[in-house]
């Protein structure tokens, strides 16, 4: 509610006839209430928020620390820039976990508004700017360190000095620093890198089709910079193969009469098997993409409006409404391609980077329809009543999965020091037989403790995951499935499937009455016992 406040002010604040400072509350109103839900791993007392990627990624800012170099990390500079704070700082590296994305949350809103005002000569359009960019859309990469979100985070402030440097005067000091932020992204993540590579390629497209006598924004072709970027990535990545396949995969599908494996066909699969009815699988679909379906409505409304009444309302679309329209066009149709012929790459990390165009390109047509020549009194009235229920819409479905949980078919994504403390004392006394798993992720949590090249040295692989039911459901012991080994079960273990799929018993792959049967199992023996994790060792 108080986000939705702060964003009625700010609207009102766009649309007012008098001008006035109230934005400044609305504004606020809006920052607060992120900064809670930002800082709510830490008020809830996490030791570490995120488990799987997040421990790995304290691994790397190990190997820096230990061994002065990056070794052979694809993408250090978010390593380097937590090692550095802890230097500086004292912080342990899982405070700088938590920290470190509330960082660049609050960055990417404040680039927002500088970018706005960049891009905008009416400060009240730049308030319907701030009412969309300041929703936390981007999920659990607003509130868990992983490079590709906090890259991703820093967009917008690239986007900011990428357009002054591209301006005829006074731009050298902002083409210096562009250059400085392009080696920043490349050793950030490589798909970043490679979706500002093609806004930047874009933008000169763009400025070719706009580049008349009258046009409003003179924009200097990036020649030189894309050289710089495409040659320093093509030197650096080792991540080339993942697109190079994501795409060998797309033509094999479009080509191949038996076609090959989609994320799309995966779900269809998945939904078939279960009897599940349309409203429930339009509000699952809703939970987990809901606010990105909401802003897909939103721009496709936006393009046809403009292309509907630029003619009747004589429409002036600039430089900058034109390359959000072109951007958010071709990105939607590269992760639709992906949805539906690709399933080695998520089409979610492509597709959320077109909010930054959707963004751009709803703010535009908002503003031109609140500003057409004709007096629409009631009509704007209409529109501004929608709006606020896309609005009200948006922000609940980004706020309830702004962390993973069963509401989106995730499990929680904490790490307690106790996992930690039972992993430390394992690796001390385990022997060298295999470690089957069931939640937890051993190999990670080494990452976390010994760093990544110390896993790696220790020959630490990726573990095993128990067979279903423990083979229970054969009436025998686990003993007669393996050799020797460790068996490590945590709570999320023991509950993912109850928590997640709860009205679907036939779909678990262990029952509480599967964990009761290992507890007597005779071939089974439980050394290790806390609050959250059980290891056992099986004895054949």
């Amino acid at each position: 509610m108080a986000i939705f406040i702060g964003q009625i002010i700010l609207m009102y604040n766009a649309i007012s006839k008098y001008e006035t400072n109230t934005w400044h509350i609305g504004f606020l109103m809006i920052i607060i209430s992120n900064l809670i839900l930002l800082f709510m791993p830490i008020i809830k007392g996490y030791f570490i928020h995120g488990r799987e990627d997040v421990l790995t990624h304290v691994g790397y800012m190990i190997d820096i620390e230990n061994n002065h170099n990056i070794i052979s990390n694809p993408y250090p500079m978010l390593h380097i820039i937590g090692f550095t704070l802890k230097s500086f700082s004292g912080l342990s590296y899982n405070d700088i976990t938590m920290f470190l994305p509330i960082l660049y949350s609050l960055f990417y809103i404040f680039s927002w508004y500088i970018l706005g005002k960049h891009i905008f000569k009416n400060k009240r359009d730049l308030f319907i700017m701030l009412v969309f960019s300041s929703i936390l859309l981007l999920g659990s990469k607003n509130v868990m360190l992983s490079p590709n979100g906090q890259a991703i985070l820093f967009v917008p402030f690239f986007l900011y000095i990428f357009f002054k440097s591209r301006l005829p005067k006074n731009a050298a000091p902002y083409s210096i620093l562009l250059i400085l932020l392009s080696f920043f992204i490349i050793f950030s993540h490589p798909l970043v890198t490679i979706l500002l590579t093609v806004t930047i390629l874009l933008s000169d497209i763009t400025m070719y089709f706009n580049s008349t006598k009258n046009s409003e924004v003179k924009i200097k072709k990036s020649t030189n910079l894309l050289s710089i970027m495409i040659c320093s990535f093509l030197v650096w990545s080792s991540y080339l193969h993942i697109l190079a396949y994501s795409l060998e995969n797309i033509i094999y599908t479009l080509m191949s009469s038996d076609g090959g494996g989609s994320e799309f066909s995966r779900y269809q699969t998945s939904v078939s098997s279960v009897d599940v009815s349309f409203l429930k699988i339009v509000g699952l679909v809703l939970s987990v993409y809901g606010s990105y379906v909401l802003l897909f409505i939103l721009s496709v409304a936006c393009i046809i409006y403009i292309l509907t009444f630029w003619k009747k309302y004589n429409i002036k679309v600039n430089y900058y409404h034109k390359l959000s329209i072109l951007g958010w066009i071709l990105l939607v149709f590269f992760s639709l391609l992906l949805f539906l012929l690709n399933d080695q790459f998520g089409f979610i990390r492509v597709y959320s980077y077109s909010i930054f165009f959707s963004i751009t390109l709803i703010s535009f047509s908002i503003s031109m329809f609140l500003r057409r020549p004709s007096d629409k009194n009631k009509s704007n009235l209409k529109v501004l009543v929608v709006i606020s229920l896309f609005l009200i819409l948006i922000t609940s479905l980004s706020t309830y999965s702004l962390f993973l949980s069963p509401t989106i078919l995730k499990t929680d994504q904490q790490t307690p020091e106790s996992e930690f403390s039972a992993m430390k004392t394992f690796y001390k006394v385990k022997n060298d037989y295999p470690v089957l798993e069931r939640g937890t992720v051993n190999i990670r949590v080494h990452n976390a403790i010994y760093g990544v090249s110390g896993t790696k040295k220790k020959d630490i692989l990726r573990d095993d995951i128990v067979i279903k039911h423990f083979g229970y459901d054969n009436n025998s012991s686990l003993s007669d499935s393996y050799n020797k080994s460790y068996l490590m079960i945590n709570y999320i273990g023991r509950n993912q499937d109850q928590e997640i799929l709860p009205k679907f018993e036939d779909r678990w792959s262990f029952n509480y009455s599967d964990f009761a049967h290992l507890d007597n199992d005779t071939g089974v023996v439980k050394f290790y016992s806390d609050k959250f994790t059980d290891i056992y060792i099986n004895k054949p």
